[in-house]
């Protein structure tokens, strides 16, 4: 390395704080030797993970950069899959590389990250272009570690809340197992578990265009949206339906709440056991079209919700632990 060309303003460059100067400096420096690349690609990890991780946020970058190298180079943070839990959910490898690094350093677009998010928690994480995503429990999410070519593409099995970077010449598509959501720029949050027919898109901000796949993914039909929007699809009919809404109420997740308001009891219980990976059996069908609303915090466990919904519903339950079932019958009869 340059001789007074030292880590400190590496890092610096990473972040965007340095200097004109520093920059054109880094360029040349990559140009001179290759080998240079990774080592830039080593301080691109250890400026991602001083920025994310929770317990160092506070603290002064520069301190802290020595006690995150030396744990990377102990840990040999890995490429491939990524598990979240509790705390260390940000320290995902790649989620944020910079402009130096994005424009200069050729990562193979095939290196992808997953993130799998746990009961009770979520996930916010910047990805290379500058697009912020959050994530909600039990979601898995999958993403490369450099957008190459003309498209930015990203694969969501869950719930996620996107703020899009802007790039005309690139769109930024979410794939879930039966849909796309393609925007250019623009806010919107993906509700695609994959083990339902359960799908919808809320548009914050901008535009986006939904479009539905087959199972062999030849698209078969497509709807614009509109901002303050809600596009789903029906199951009982089989087809979509938009809506305009208060979009506070289906992003509240991000803030640690979830809001329901005024939705069907059955529509609910979906949710619910996508958010607690429960099985949720319900032997009285009279209770599924009665409205809900109430708000709860991604801490409670589903049986201290039920506790607060039977209270204004006719209907009993019981939890298995060991099934990690929960059974919802009529009340004053037996399951």
């Amino acid at each position: 390395m340059q001789e007074g060309f030292d880590k400190s303003r590496l890092m610096a460059c990473l972040q965007g704080t340095a200097p004109a100067g520093d920059r054109r400096r880094v360029e040349e420096w990559l140009r001179d030797d290759p080998a240079n690349e990774e080592e830039l690609r080593q301080v691109a990890r250890i400026c991602h993970a001083v920025r994310t991780h929770d317990r160092i946020r506070e603290r002064n970058t520069r301190d802290a950069f020595g006690k995150v190298e030396r744990r990377i180079w102990q840990r040999k943070l890995k490429a491939g899959l990524v598990r979240i839990a509790g705390a260390a959910a940000c320290l995902a490898l790649g989620a944020v590389l910079s402009a130096v690094l994005f424009d200069h350093t050729p990562v193979p677009e095939s290196l992808c990250h997953t993130i799998e998010v746990p009961e009770g928690q979520r996930v916010r994480l910047t990805l290379a272009d500058g697009t912020r995503v959050w994530l909600n429990a039990q979601t898995r999410f999958t993403y490369p570690a450099v957008f190459g070519g003309e498209a930015r593409r990203v694969t969501l099995d869950g719930e996620g809340l996107f703020e899009v970077a802007p790039d005309a010449r690139r769109p930024f598509t979410v794939q879930t197992a039966g849909h796309e959501v393609t925007a250019l720029g623009t806010v919107f949050d993906v509700y695609a578990y994959g083990n339902s027919h359960a799908f919808e898109t809320i548009l914050i901000e901008g535009s986006v265009e939904v479009a539905a796949r087959d199972e062999v993914g030849n698209r078969t039909a497509a709807w614009r949206m509109k901002p303050g929007h809600r596009l789903w699809y029906d199951e009982a009919t089989g087809g979509m339906k938009t809506l305009r809404v208060s979009t506070d109420e289906y992003v509240s997740w991000t803030n640690g709440l979830y809001h329901f308001n005024d939705i069907t009891f059955a529509e609910m219980v979906c949710r619910l056991e996508h958010y607690y990976r429960t099985r949720i059996v319900v032997r009285d069908s009279s209770v599924m079209n009665y409205r809900c609303t109430g708000k709860f915090r991604p801490h409670e466990s589903i049986t201290d919700i039920m506790d607060v919904v039977q209270s204004d519903m006719p209907f009993s339950y019981s939890y298995d632990r060991e099934l990690n079932e929960l059974t919802i019958y009529r009340r004053g009869t037996k399951k």
